[in-house]
């Protein structure tokens, strides 16, 4: 097996194996949820079983509450249902199967959890706007099948593109201790949709902007280049402007509210914030006194790279966050 296939069979490996072992969260951790740090360590189980159906009533019983609770408190954190967001899951898992063999139909299906072709089909249509079949043969078609940034890229950003920039804690005390690097970026093709929104709804515009840049990129085979990504066109004292999605490769095609341009390679001032997303404007602070102390101007609007999904990663503490500004 070549180093492609080793690493596309331990990906798959990791995405369907099912976590026997791991206890189910606590009520005491979940409910009742009032942030959406209280929920994060079950999004990491669900995330990391991915192709395990698991019902409201199962779910309720695990934290201890009725399912008319728990669905309430779900959707109120995470913008989704329970059903939409674990079969949602179950599907992006099943496209990822579909891209790395050649494995029928109704293997994926089962191994993803589901109990038919049929039913399998159905749910992954309406998805992906593309029956299972021609799905991958318009992935192989556009070369998606050996595209080993991509693969790996749809195994991870799923799970809470809803999440990214939400606020957990009270932002901790400004610390401006960041390293900050001067990097040479290649040219970058940019798959966006745009939004206006005040400051404190940051996170729900891009809980909003993201999942449909990713579903767009899904369902027409764009081969995924980077992790999801926002620009801020514009930063007012009460609005903000800003361009979210994620880099694709080249040749993506425009429609409707989906947005493509190309970044030209730039050199930029670059630094990683690790932490609650409360503590960014720490790192835009510092490097706009790194840039006065440098003699230095911004080339472009500042952007943010979620290098980190919280749906995979539990603790606020460890999301990293990449904070780039375009130098002229």
């Amino acid at each position: 097996m070549n180093d492609l296939g080793t690493s596309r069979y331990r990906l798959s490996a990791a995405l369907t194996r099912t976590v026997k072992n791991r206890p189910p969260p606590s009520a005491t951790v979940f409910f009742m949820a009032q942030t959406i740090e209280d929920l994060l360590p079950l999004l990491a189980d669900l995330s990391a079983d991915r192709t395990t159906r698991r019902s409201l009533a199962e779910l309720a019983s695990s934290a201890g509450v009725s399912p008319s609770t728990f669905q309430r408190a779900f959707g109120r954190l995470v913008r989704e249902s329970p059903k939409q967001y674990t079969r949602r899951l179950q599907l992006e898992c099943a496209a990822l199967m579909l891209l790395q063999s050649d494995d029928s139909v109704l293997d994926v299906a089962l191994r993803a959890g589901f109990d038919s072709h049929e039913g399998f089909t159905r749910a992954f249509t309406a998805q992906f706007e593309a029956p299972p079949k021609r799905f991958r043969r318009q992935a192989q078609a556009a070369g998606l099948d050996a595209a080993a940034r991509h693969l790996d890229l749809l195994a991870h950003v799923g799970p809470c593109l809803s999440l990214f920039r939400v606020s957990t804690k009270p932002p901790p005390e400004p610390q401006m201790n960041y390293d900050i690097t001067q990097q040479d970026l290649p040219a970058q093709t940019f798959l966006y949709m745009a939004g206006h929104c005040p400051h404190a709804d940051i996170a729900a515009t891009l809980g909003k902007l993201l999942p449909g840049a990713f579903q767009y990129a899904m369902s027409n085979h764009i081969a995924l280049q980077g992790p999801p990504t926002a620009e801020y066109v514009t930063w007012g004292p009460g609005m903000v402007e800003m361009h979210a999605g994620v880099v694709v490769a080249a040749g993506a095609t425009p429609t409707g509210d989906v947005r493509v341009k190309t970044w030209p390679a730039t050199r930029a001032a670059v630094t990683i914030h690790t932490g609650p997303y409360d503590g960014l404007p720490d790192a835009h602070a510092a490097l706009d006194v790194y840039l006065h102390q440098q003699g230095l101007t911004a080339g472009g609007p500042p952007r943010e790279v979620y290098l980190t999904d919280p749906g995979e990663v539990p603790n606020p503490a460890d999301w990293k966050t990449q904070v780039i500004w375009p130098l002229a």
